[in-house]
């Protein structure tokens, strides 16, 4: 039964599937979808629609997603991932100081202000040319 070259060849072939499958999961899918979370967990809290102040628990939990998004940021998201956030505007590093000051800020505009800077960090707020004919 062991002795069977299409037997052995299976099982090595299911185990080499199965650690690039594990590898993928774990070093590619696995940031990328915990970056997504955070980044609309963000927008739930400073998003366009939101209101222009915000309450206790909203700051805390934004300081949270801070952390989250910052000890994420440094260790956590591949090389790759960095580059696709560069290239299409995105700097999470900034959004993490954005953030910092927003829950610091107590001033109507200046929350505002720091809000669309947030935004602006992590791609939220796009912009189309508007073509006049």
């Amino acid at each position: 039964m062991f002795n069977d070259p299409v037997l052995i060849g299976g099982v090595f072939a299911g185990l080499a599937m199965g650690s690039f499958g594990y590898v993928l999961f774990r070093f590619a899918w696995r940031p990328t979808h915990r970056y997504r979370r955070l980044k609309n967990q963000i927008r739930a809290i400073v998003g366009p629609d939101r209101p222009d102040k915000l309450d206790g628990a909203g700051r805390d939990r934004l300081r949270q997603l801070a952390v989250e998004l910052h000890a994420l940021t440094s260790d956590g998201l591949p090389h790759w991932f960095r580059l696709a956030l560069e290239r299409r505007g995105e700097n999470p590093d900034e959004a993490v100081r954005q953030i910092q000051s927003l829950v610091n800020c107590r001033d109507r505009e200046a929350l505002q202000k720091r809000s669309a800077a947030v935004r602006r960090a992590l791609g939220m707020e796009t912009t189309f040319p508007v073509h006049r004919d």
